[in-house]
């Protein structure tokens, strides 16, 4: 494969796609960062290569088109072995700065700084550890890990541990060469350290539910499971398992194919370290305060279970000297009393705005100036199930899509955090349809109620009980629209429905088992491009299930032969003609797109921002947020 440039080659993306299907990752982090890497042609070909196989935040590189190096260093010192043109200004691999985030504008200068570094922020629940080696979802805070990549703020994979890397000719086998970085305890971070963190999320006595992310490794999943890739049974050791350290400085992956996208792995945060003298010696207790040795920037050294943990910066960790911050505080303050701590000044920062309160914070005149809206790239729809009554009836469906005032929910519900959606793929991605699709969506309560002659609910009339059910940790706006929503169908089709808040894994779950009757919920974009709107939710032969229960045979085909196509404007076209079939049968209900606020005090300086100056917060994909702020005087 030329130049390894892997978001070139279908066959590349289609590994990864499986890959990530296969252990029910979470595809938006992956393919984001597909967008960033090679741009909207990348996307186009993911989009392809994702057509066989089958979740919440925009790339902020949509418009890059940049070709990576066969060697990424962080030096700078490193040769690309393509030119790189970008429209973007996304930052090439082969040029990424020291610190691996894009450079914050106006850097506060050191006679504008607090003589204490000290940053707080709230995690809205306890942790169940800090081990991201074992566990994905532990909650903890993954700044205390350095992994062999990091991913900057336009979401692009820059050098860390590994200040280089490169690949053989088939990309089959990578090397990533160290540079000095130390453990918190002082012990110098090795190769060897990575192989065995690496064998230890594979290892079954693990049990890593995300252990799957690292298969493209020779023999992974052969180690893992016991079986091979066709699913015969096999007999293979640890040392059978494709990466191996052959010195301090070098680790050696070798995988089971060409994989050119292997780097972009092992920057994601699932391919976080563990140190294995703590491992084992105090098992799953090795990362308490008291027991846990970290490589990232920061290091855990206090953690008061369920009140709050505090990490120190680590001078251990290369690029120390970049770091201005030397503690983290973050209490454990759940979302609903985020606001209150913000305004006692208990918190720096701020990122779950609730509706609640936004009259106050818009007409304080402190609150006002620290106030920053954010768009979530996203649509939240009605969707109701077409295998039970009343929604059986298609007439049913549309009439409710005409009950619906959007505009007044936009407007006086939302207080504006959002805009009026009529189509599934939000406004400012790519694929966007302007189309408002009037005879199908137009709010007209006389034609919603005339939709139901000659059905059994002639009249509004005869209604079964319906339940509207909701994810329950989804914030004070979503559930106050849907309120709206329920109000409105009850006075223009005397519909009366029930608003449940559910358990979001049973809610979610239930949906997969088609067992939902009406669901209210969203989708966040995962990368800029339709087929993530549309064929990532909306198409109905996915072996694992789907999202919806609504299959339509031509809106199928229309998607996946939008998916091969690499003419941009002709894979549009075919996009919103599925679109259109699913608006025409009332298959969802496009109501709004969301956005939504945070708050952040004056003195935190230099937060990361995007290529369009946007800040960006740790997310999903970029979680080094801390190594650029810094605390001025106040």
């Amino acid at each position: 494969m030329d130049n390894h440039k892997w978001w070139e080659d279908s066959e590349q993306l289609r590994l990864l796609n499986t890959r990530l299907t296969a252990i029910g990752v979470n595809r938006r982090e992956f393919l984001k960062v597909v967008g960033a890497a090679g741009g909207a042609s990348a996307v186009a070909l993911a989009l392809a290569a994702c057509g066989s196989s089958s979740d919440n935040t925009p790339t902020t590189a949509s418009s890059a088109s940049t070709s990576a190096p066969t060697t990424a260093s962080g030096s700078g010192g490193t040769t690309p072995a393509a030119s790189t043109s970008t429209s973007s200004g996304a930052t090439p691999a082969s040029s990424a700065s020291a610190s691996g985030t894009a450079a914050p504008s106006a850097a506060a200068s050191n006679a504008d700084l607090a003589a204490e570094q000290t940053f707080t922020q709230n995690n809205t629940y306890e942790p169940n550890s800090f081990d991201f080696n074992k566990d994905l979802y532990c909650n903890g805070d993954s700044s205390v890990w350095a992994l062999l990549g990091q991913f900057d703020s336009n979401m692009t994979a820059q050098p860390d541990i590994a200040e280089k890397w490169e690949a053989n000719d088939d990309a089959s086998v990578w090397t990533f060469h160290f540079r000095d970085s130390k453990w918190s305890n002082g012990d110098p971070v090795t190769a060897g350290d990575f192989e065995y963190s690496f064998k230890r999320q594979l290892d079954p006595k693990t049990a890593a539910p995300y252990a799957g992310f690292l298969y493209d490794l020779k023999n992974a999943q052969a180690f893992n499971t016991g079986k091979d890739a066709n699913g015969t049974a096999v007999s293979v050791t640890v040392d059978d398992v494709g990466v191996k350290a052959t010195d301090d400085k070098t680790l050696v992956c070798t995988l089971e194919g060409p994989r050119g996208y292997f780097p972009v792995l092992a920057t994601y945060t699932a391919a976080a370290p563990s140190y294995k003298p703590a491992v084992e010696k105090f098992g799953d207790k090795w990362t308490e305060a008291a027991n846990i040795v970290c490589n990232g920037p920061f290091k855990l050294t206090e953690w008061k279970h369920n009140e709050s943990y505090t990490l120190e910066k680590n001078d251990g960790y290369w690029n120390a000297s970049k770091v201005t911050l030397t503690k983290s505080i973050s209490p454990i303050i759940a979302d609903t009393a985020e606001f209150t701590a913000y305004q006692n000044s208990e918190i720096d920062l701020s990122v779950h705005g609730s509706l609640g309160n936004l009259d106050k914070v818009q007409s304080d005149a402190t609150l006002s100036k620290e106030y920053f809206k954010y768009n979530l790239f996203g649509t939240w729809y009605l969707e109701p199930n077409v295998t039970m009554k009343p929604f059986d009836v298609k007439e049913v469906r549309l009439a409710m899509a005409h009950a619906i005032d959007r505009d007044t929910i936009v407007k006086n519900v939302l207080k504006g955090l959002g805009t009026v959606a009529y189509t599934m793929t939000p406004p400012g991605m790519p694929g966007f349809d302007s189309n408002t699709y009037d005879d199908f969506t137009k709010y007209d309560p006389d034609k919603a109620m005339s939709l139901l002659k000659g059905t059994p609910y002639e009249g509004g009339k005869n209604w079964p009980a319906i339940e509207m059910i909701q994810r329950n940790n989804e914030g004070d706006a979503p559930t106050a629209a849907g309120d709206a929503i329920i109000a409105m169908l009850n006075e223009n089709l005397k519909m009366n429905i029930k608003h449940t808040l559910g358990d979001p894994k049973d809610v979610y779950n239930r949906q997969y088992e088609n067992k939902n009757q009406l669901i209210w919920w969203r989708w966040y974009i995962d990368y800029p491009d339709p087929n993530n709107t549309m064929y990532l939710v909306w198409y109905s032969k996915f072996p694992s299930g789907e999202r919806n229960s609504f299959s339509n045979d031509q809106a199928d085909k229309l998607m996946t032969d939008a998916a091969a196509l690499s003419d941009q404007d002709a894979r549009a076209k075919l996009y919103q003609q599925a679109q259109q079939i699913l608006i025409e049968n009332g298959a969802g209900i496009f109501v709004y797109n969301p956005w939504n606020y945070a708050l952040k005090k004056p003195y935190v300086l230099d937060m990361p921002k995007d290529k369009d100056g946007n800040y960006v917060p740790d997310w999903n994909v970029f979680v080094r947020m801390k190594d650029s702020l810094k605390i001025g005087k106040h």
